[in-house]
């Protein structure tokens, strides 16, 4: 039975799955397969997306279940039950390995979300004891070195896990820092398995196959990013899910630990990369990751001068002037901070009315309480913030400039350079809701393209930092949103 146990549950996984391929075939929508496929819901963001893109969902959709069919079987087919180690340490590394495959097998539901301090805790608390534990039960020289990487990857996880808490920012080239240890310790780990003597070749390829694969999807989500000027296309989740082989390598390692202490097997070369299996996993996301209409960020410093772009002529000729006017606005817009990736974003160009200015705010609070948010905006001369609403005053009016936003789980670092205003406000978000008002939806102004929610831990409080420069023609915004309970508004520049 312990045996037949992966081949249950990669069962029961197909089974539950085709459940969804049918109802996706007879309503026409992705969601129901997005859920059985990937085991959580679908955000705002992510439901628009698919609408844009369904071919794009879909060829995912079905590469991701492939993979954890097979993934699924590798990790529940257990051997014949062993006796229990004597050795203690050996428990623990077992257990905190097991525990390991649960975190990457089970998704965080958005319902049972837990607040953003205990959920980032959690992390560090399971992989630094782990690492430190990993590296003490290898034999041999690297043994040494797993050890001496550990300390500084555990401290990286510990470090992210404390922006969480406000006021608390860590120096990013540390962070960083820490975080090439831990892939370092990872990589000793590797090699020390393949001379250790108890772990299989499968073993040891299946965690040279996270290795790839993580920084193979890494790669393709930057692509991703700079292709589409908006995050409405689910590609970038998709991506975090093609990784399936951490869980297989944990549990595999967990499996042999207490493996026969004879003789090294005989010696066979590594093969880290598997470039067959790694084309087979990314190839169908990347063949149709290309840039669309308005996704090259190329601006050239000059605007056309006839402000919102208005139908001139009836019809279909009407809505295909307007749609090329839009599209040709967003192109000359860019991501202004490309290097640092947030969890939504989005570039587009934002479309002003007379007087100008734009707004971030909660669409489905009822309250009153942002009404004299753009006045107190107009009195600051930049940004102010009134209850779930901010307000930003531009330079220009009655023209199109470029907004980009980013929303992260933790304050980013604080950029300063090339800006000529920057300020930082808090705001309230009761309904899980963020947004920028979108061209599309009618009226005078609004942006280009539809901008992602940018309340990424639902309803909270979170500090709003503007960023502005450029002047009437050349105006160029960022806006970043995070988690935080302050409602101080902090002038920086």
């Amino acid at each position: 039975m312990r045996e037949r146990a992966g081949w249950i549950a990669a069962g029961v996984y197909l089974a539950t799955s085709a459940v969804g391929v049918v109802v996706t075939a007879v309503t026409g929508r992705l969601e129901a397969l997005w859920v059985t496929v990937l085991w959580y819901p679908l955000d705002d963001d992510s439901s628009g997306g698919l609408a844009e893109a369904p071919e794009v969902a879909t060829v995912g959709l079905l590469t991701i279940l492939a993979l954890k069919t097979w993934m699924l079987r590798q990790v529940f087919t257990l051997p014949p039950r062993a006796p229990r180690p004597a050795d203690r340490r050996t428990v623990w590394l077992r257990r905190l390995l097991y525990l390991a495959v649960a975190h990457a097998l089970i998704p965080p539901l958005p319902a049972v979300r837990l607040p953003g301090v205990v959920g980032e805790v959690l992390m560090p608390a399971l992989w630094c004891p782990l690492q430190v534990l990993f590296a003490l039960a290898l034999r041999g020289r690297l043994r040494v070195v797993a050890l001496v990487c550990a300390w500084p990857g555990s401290a990286g996880l510990a470090m992210i896990a404390m922006e969480e808490v406000p006021g608390v920012r860590a120096p990013r080239f540390l962070v960083l820092a820490c975080l090439v240890m831990a892939a370092a310790w990872q990589v000793a780990v590797l090699f020390g398995q393949h001379n250790d003597g108890r772990w299989s070749r499968d073993t040891v390829t299946a965690g040279w196959r996270h290795v790839t694969v993580t920084l193979a999807t890494f790669l393709a989500a930057m692509a991703v990013l700079w292709a589409f000027t908006s995050t409405t296309v689910p590609l970038t989740e998709l991506l975090e899910e093609v990784d399936v082989f951490l869980a297989v390598w944990l549990a595999r390692s967990a499996r042999e630990l207490t493996g026969p202490r004879g003789t090294p097997p005989e010696r066979t070369p590594l093969r880290p990369s598997g470039p067959i299996l790694l084309a087979a996993v990314l190839l169908p996301f990347l063949v149709l990751v290309g840039p669309e209409e308005t996704a090259r960020p190329a601006y050239d410093g000059s605007w056309y001068d006839a402000g919102p772009p208005e139908a001139s002529r009836s019809g279909h000729g009407a809505r295909a002037d307007h749609e090329s006017d839009v599209a040709e606005a967003n192109a000359r817009c860019r991501d202004p901070w490309p290097r640092l990736r947030a969890r939504r974003q989005g570039t587009a160009a934002y479309f002003l009315f007379e007087g100008g200015g734009y707004g971030v705010y909660d669409p489905d609070d009822t309250t009153e309480e942002g009404e004299g948010a753009f006045d107190a905006a107009v009195d600051d001369g930049f940004v102010a913030a009134a209850g779930s609403s901010v307000a930003v005053v531009t330079y220009g009016e009655n023209e199109p400039m470029c907004l980009t936003v980013k929303a992260f789980g933790s304050a980013p670092p604080l950029r300063l350079k090339g800006w000529n205003q920057v300020a930082e406000v808090g705001v309230v978000s009761r309904s899980g809701r963020l947004e920028v008002p979108s061209y599309a939806d009618g009226g005078d102004e609004g942006a280009g393209a539809r901008l992602p929610n940018l309340a990424v831990k639902g309803p909270g409080r979170y500090r709003l930092r503007a960023y502005a420069r450029g002047a009437e023609g050349a105006e160029e915004h960022l806006i970043v949103v995070f988690p935080g309970r302050s409602a101080e508004k902090v002038v920086y520049r």
